[in-house]
């Protein structure tokens, strides 16, 4: 047997017991002694935390540390169609600044609701963002994690409990808790915000489920994950892309990883950032320099949340496969080696219906923005890349608010314009058509309420922004010459008769761009990959050019909207 195994697969096993071992010794040791020695490093350390920090970093729920900022969270039980009991957070909008709207946010794999909310400084904090914009906010959990490990017949300590992977937050936990927030709100639409594999899950659910996608206006995916390419280390590399029965043997089949909790609640805060900052360096070559110090002690000590091994060898068969895939169960011997079948891929590139902001990390070894684009729908995805950053940092990064939050306000912003243009452009067309008495109401004709006046969205974010698309619903004038048809709105061209006899991509690029060359974009256009051999990309394109040009635009706009230039008029 020794001759068999390689030295990658023996560095792997005495690593994973050597581990066991550490956390079984810890175990043992008196709760006492482990604090001496703690206080110990604490004064040899020198350790400078503040109080509120220290509060923040040891509040043991999300209820103690929204409440260091003033903030009052609701808790909310939702029972899945296959009887798991989730806890939803929920921060109410106060009643004088409430808009009217819900927004949806879930975390990512070994997380819970805490990461959204670690941030010393509160304008940092999306959540608190949201809220203070009027917001009725809500905060998911997955199965398993330190919120949700309810179930109606199965008890954690239960391996059925933790029979679950990618495919049942798809198909349960993230439908199921969209419905219960808008049944609750009494609201058709809702705002979709995922981190990483938080993302992932809602791509997946939004693939599977037609009727989901007309439940949720905006999808907006910070860090997201869908195919990662590899992890850095080699070593790690080879285990992921092992045998699951190999995986299964180490970890079990229940909690991935339960020694982490010792970990957690043993080592200084100091010593344990630099652990998680050692692995998080060897997995995947991250280096969270946009992290402050003071920030990791909180954020990492909120870091680790339970999950199922299922789960991450399901991420592991992702790895292998290069294929956003369901999960695949083991199968006898001949048909492993024969595979008559296909293992299901999520459709995301055909399903997926609703507008999407992809936010990611230029130093992130887990995104590759092409790949991603091209397991999306080719039109209404948008991209914003942070250079510098990687995954861990767009979240709890030193400059996350003018980095990735007043993006996703933006963003918001942007389709809420193009929404209410066309609202408003609807209605002028029924009053053209009526009778000269007919008037459209004045509500339809402004919204005075918008959530996003410049006023409101500098208070909160800090941004001046320009003169914006919000010009186009003041000035009815325009409005009555685009019911009229002879003004281009946001997202349309001028150019549609032409649109229609393209037959190459960089001919519609250049329609889409303003005549400008095939190939060459504006400045400030967020750019297509135009890469793709694939025959029915091209398909696609050639029948419905008029759409792509559309979109090229609406891209354009968008870009130029978030750098504070004019949009296309």
């Amino acid at each position: 047997m020794w001759n068999r195994v390689s030295l990658t697969d023996f560095a792997i096993v005495l690593l994973v017991y050597l581990e066991s071992v550490c956390s079984l010794v810890l175990r043992v040791i008196p709760r006492p002694v482990i604090n001496l020695f703690s206080g110990i490093i604490s004064l040899t350390a020198g350790s400078g935390e503040t109080t509120f920090e220290e509060k923040l970093r040891c509040a043991p729920t999300i209820h103690e540390m929204c409440a260091l900022f003033d903030i009052v969270v609701e808790d909310h039980l939702v029972r899945t169609e296959d009887n798991y009991i989730l806890t939803l957070h929920r921060i109410p909008p106060q009643p004088h600044n409430s808009n009217g709207k819900a927004v949806y946010l879930h975390h990512g794999l070994l997380m819970c609701s805490d990461v959204w909310v670690c941030q010393l400084d509160r304008a940092k904090n999306l959540p608190f963002v949201l809220h203070d914009l009027g917001y009725d906010v809500w905060m998911g959990n997955n199965r398993g994690n330190k919120y949700s490990t309810g179930h109606l017949y199965f008890p954690p300590k239960s391996a059925k409990f933790w029979d679950f992977s990618i495919d049942e937050f798809a198909f349960f936990d993230i439908p199921n808790s969209i419905q219960f927030v808008l049944d609750y709100c009494q609201v058709e639409q809702l705002i979709c915000i995922g981190f990483s594999q938080g993302s992932a899950q809602m791509f997946a659910a939004f693939s599977l489920n037609e009727d989901l996608n007309r439940k949720v206006s905006h999808l907006i995916a910070v860090a997201p994950a869908m195919a990662p390419k590899r992890l850095h280390n080699v070593i790690a590399d080879a285990f992921a892309k092992s045998s699951p029965a190999l995986l299964y043997l180490f970890f079990g089949r229940n909690i991935i990883l339960p020694s982490a909790v010792v970990w957690q609640r043993t080592l200084h805060p100091g010593l344990y950032s630099v652990l998680i900052d050692l692995c998080n360096r060897i997995l995947f070559n991250w280096r969270s320099l946009n992290i402050l110090p003071a920030q990791k002690a909180i954020c990492f000590a909120k870091l680790y949340s339970t999950t199922s091994v299922k789960t991450v060898v399901h991420w592991f068969q992702i790895l292998r496969s290069q294929k956003f895939q369901m999960f695949e169960e083991s199968d006898d011997v001949f048909n492993s080696l024969s595979r008559p079948y296909q293992i299901a891929t999520f459709p995301t590139r055909t399903n997926i219906k609703i507008p999407i902001l992809l936010i990611y990390g230029s130093a992130d070894l887990l995104i590759d923005i092409k790949v991603m684009k091209k397991n999306l729908p080719p039109t209404s995805v948008f991209d914003v890349k942070v250079d510098e950053h990687e995954h861990l940092d767009l979240l709890w990064g030193e400059h996350a608010d003018t980095l990735v939050i007043s993006k996703v306000i933006k963003f918001i912003e942007f389709f809420d314009i193009v929404a209410d243009t066309n609202e408003t452009h609807d209605t002028l067309l029924l009053t053209n058509q009526g009778t000269p008495q007919e008037q459209a109401p004045p509500s339809m004709m402004r919204r005075s309420n918008s959530i996003f006046s410049a006023e409101k969205l500098q208070s909160v974010t800090g941004l001046t922004p320009s003169r914006t698309a919000l010009n186009r619903i003041e000035s009815v004038p325009e409005l009555q010459h685009t019911a009229s048809g002879t003004t281009r709105s946001a997202v349309h061209s001028d150019d549609e008769d032409d649109a229609a006899s393209i037959d190459s991509i960089d001919e519609l690029d250049s329609i889409a761009e303003g005549d400008e060359p095939a190939g060459e974009l504006a400045p400030g256009t967020i750019p297509i990959d135009n890469d793709d051999d694939d025959d029915t990309m091209v398909a696609y394109l050639k029948k419905n050019s008029q759409v792509y040009t559309e979109n090229k635009i609406q891209q354009r706009d968008f870009s130029r909207y978030i750098s504070h230039e004019e949009p296309t008029k």
